[in-house]
């Protein structure tokens, strides 16, 4: 008995010792995104056995699926701004591990890119003798099919549907439409088919949205800044402000990455977040959240006190709306009265 109790002990101490040691390592270099995207599937997995209980196995899945949507459109748009704040990530001790991540990940990609080149070259070489085909391919099989005594009617319109037609089409989409699928989800979603997405998602892409549309300014800022850094600070030998421009591009990448995560975090457990003007814009697109649903989410307490025509600049500027915005006792007191 006594031996037995002796190995549970030892095992617990070697998974506190464990555990104690990631977390000095994460609090001196970071996790990486990798790791953090586990955790909160790890923390989404234990919700749902929570609300299982709670309400019943598909009540819980509807829930948590919803937040897992809306964390999911934050964690493209972490995605996104490490890639661009990729030659920065190094200026922040606790953003090094992401940094190296990013390092092997565009490695591996770009391997990948050139594995893919070697065989479309291949391919293109070779008779076709794979089950996977473009839609220049179907159309150049579709038109080699045909008799040859049509050939002077056929020719004319496969140059034109494969040199102009579908070239033309493939550079507007680039050139044009690309960049505006986001948009066009957003529109489709949220705009029009409101009725069929639940609050919660539709207010965190709303608020993904606006995000979207100042946040190229904030990265040109920092572009800028390491510019500066690299050609006029270094090359002039002012070492000094050199160190304090690493500091403070370093520092900012660490706010946008942490603010980007606390957001999918909130997002994850359902829960909202209030920034000043930010979040007005965004609710008066989609409207209050209807708090007798339990798909919802949590507590928006600065919403009790919206009035779009007589806002008050006092509280469109407050941060502080109780813990997850369940309101304070003066706002509830003033409400009161």
């Amino acid at each position: 008995m006594s031996t037995n109790i002796e190995t549970t002990r030892n095992i617990l101490l070697t998974i506190l010792d464990l555990i104690w040691y990631k977390v000095q390592y994460i609090t001196t270099h970071g996790f990486t995104i990798e790791e953090f995207q586990q955790a909160m599937l790890v923390l989404c997995f234990i919700r749902f056995i929570i609300y299982s209980k709670k309400y019943n196995i598909i009540t819980s899945a509807k829930i948590c699926a919803i937040g897992f949507i809306s964390c999911i459109l934050w964690a493209m748009a972490l995605n996104d701004c490490i890639g661009i704040y990729y030659p920065s990530l190094a200026f922040h001790p606790l953003l090094r591990n992401i940094y190296q991540e990013e390092i092997n990940y565009r490695e591996v990609a770009l391997a990948s890119a050139g594995d893919r080149l070697l065989d479309d070259l291949v391919r293109q070489t070779t008779t076709h003798n794979s089950s996977v085909f473009s839609i220049s391919e179907i159309m150049t099989s579709f038109f080699a099919r045909l008799p040859s005594s049509i050939s002077n009617l056929t020719d004319p319109i496969y140059i034109f549907l494969k040199r102009d037609l579908f070239e033309t089409c493939t550079k507007f989409y680039k050139t044009n439409l690309r960049h505006l699928v986001s948009i066009f989800v957003y529109v489709g979603c949220v705009r029009v088919g409101k009725k069929y997405c639940p609050y919660h998602i539709r207010w965190h892409f709303t608020f993904i949205t606006l995000y979207n549309t100042f946040v190229p300014y904030l990265f040109s800022c920092t572009m800028r800044a390491r510019n500066f850094l690299y050609n006029v600070l270094i090359p002039e030998q002012r070492f000094e402000e050199a160190e304090n421009m690493e500091l403070y591009i370093g520092a900012w990448v660490f706010v946008h990455i942490t603010f980007l995560m606390v957001a999918m975090i909130h997002a994850l457990f359902s829960q909202y977040f209030y920034i000043p003007f930010l979040t007005y814009s965004v609710e008066l697109h989609v409207g209050k959240r209807p708090k007798k649903s339990i798909y919802s989410g949590g507590y928006t307490a600065w919403q009790d006190d919206f009035n779009f025509f007589n806002i008050r600049l006092r509280d469109t500027l407050r941060l502080w709306w109780g813990f997850l915005g369940k309101g304070t006792k003066s706002q509830g007191r003033r409400k009161n009265k």
